[in-house]
């Protein structure tokens, strides 16, 4: 792991973090003495496409449905967690190449970094099992050694952020926790694609490099996350050529400007038709809340195209 610790603590004594979570250490830690009963784990089917297509409709007749396991903490956990987040994590500067779970940083904004490499070859590579994958001692290593908290303050505060000793998903926390210790270890990757002249970005567990040499990275990457206990997720790798469409968390990138993804425009079309022609019409608002808020988005970027989608579904509602 590189060491990137800060020069003063981020939380210096305990005093200091009785004071920015306003609990006492006593409260603290008889919280912690029931740490099996501050989670409530479940698992969700991962969301589908509310009106698939053709394509999406063959893939899900082969494939296994897929689910995500939850680990939800309890609300006197997740107040104690929102809390760390807002007076604690919050504070930790990021650097600029990470955009996902990052106050003011959208899909959009991150796509658009790679506007300049669309004629080139962009990569994106997914770490498997994010979450779960980092470790109790990961997190330890944030509080102590990144954040430069004492001994002491950086195991209560590991207690208080991991769960069946890993980063628990659900937990306001994790995802500013995952975003730290990705940092800290990922000199080798920004050195690497410096020397190639590369654009990186990452959003969460996806890790985009774009630039004529993107592919000469992707040893390193892999290398860099295997000394630290991570998998990448072989079938969410993509390389996409100079000729291919290249479509970044949602958004495509055209010679300007970020715009819509064809497959997912014609979908959002067919989508639309389908619930205009369809009998009885549904009798939640689910669907067509789905269509506006995908339109919606579509407009900021494709502004002709994407708002006289948002238009249909209003009119078919």
């Amino acid at each position: 792991m590189t060491n990137s610790a800060l020069n003063t603590p981020m939380v210096g004594s305990l005093r200091d973090l009785e004071f920015r979570l306003g609990a006492k250490r006593d409260e603290l830690r008889e919280l912690l003495k029931s740490r099996s009963a501050l989670y409530r784990p479940y698992t969700i089917r991962k969301k589908q496409h509310p009106y698939p297509g053709k394509e999406r409709r063959k893939k899900a007749q082969t494939e296994p449905v897929k689910y995500r396991k939850i680990d939800d903490p309890v609300r006197q956990l997740k107040d104690i967690q929102s809390r760390i987040l807002r007076k604690i994590l919050s504070k930790a500067e990021l650097p600029a190449f990470m955009f996902g779970a990052v106050s003011g940083k959208t899909l959009l904004l991150h796509a658009q970094e790679h506007i300049k490499n669309q004629t080139t070859t962009v990569v994106r590579m997914d770490i498997s099992s994010y979450y779960p994958s980092i470790t109790c001692s990961h997190v330890y290593y944030v509080w102590r050694d990144v954040l430069a908290c004492p001994p002491r303050i950086a195991k209560l505060l590991t207690e208080l952020t991991t769960y069946g000793q890993h980063l628990p998903q659900g937990a306001p926390t994790s995802p500013a926790i995952a975003n730290i210790f990705l940092a800290s270890i990922y000199a080798p990757v920004c050195l690497a694609s410096e020397q190639k002249g590369l654009t990186i970005t990452t959003w969460v567990d996806d890790l985009i490099f774009s630039g004529k040499d993107a592919r000469d990275v992707m040893e390193t990457v892999r290398k860099v996350l295997a000394q630290n206990g991570f998998k990448m997720a072989p079938r969410k790798r993509e390389i996409m050529g100079p000729k291919t469409e290249k479509v970044i968390t949602g958004g495509r990138l055209g010679g300007r400007q970020v715009r819509a993804p064809h497959q997912k425009m014609s979908e959002l079309r067919a989508s639309i038709h389908r619930l205009s022609t369809s009998y009885p019409r549904p009798k939640s608002t689910a669907i067509v809340a789905t269509l506006l808020a995908e339109s919606h988005i579509f407009s900021q970027s494709a502004k002709k195209t994407g708002k006289s989608l948002y238009r249909l579904p209003r009119k078919r509602a």
